[in-house]
């Protein structure tokens, strides 16, 4: 079930959805901890919650445009 999240196409996993899945956990864990233990203010948490899941929303959203484009040479033949 979980493997089947984490393919981009059949029989193909995508390490960018690992991090992305990975990196929203990690923010929510860390805010948890500053919520409940460090008590943070509600401000606090949102900026703290907002920075940390924006580094992996970006990552995956840069993901699609960075693997689309090719590369040619001069001659025209993909690089």
């Amino acid at each position: 079930m979980i493997t089947n999240f984490l393919q981009s196409s059949p029989g193909n996993f995508s390490s960018t959805r690992l991090m992305f899945v990975i990196g929203l956990l990690w923010a929510m864990a860390l805010t948890t901890f500053g919520a409940i233990v460090l008590k943070w203010e509600p401000g606090s948490i949102i900026a703290v919650y907002s920075a940390l899941s924006g580094i992996s929303v970006g990552l995956k959203l840069g993901q699609k445009p960075m693997e689309g484009k090719s590369k040619t040479n001069n001659n025209g033949i993909k690089v």
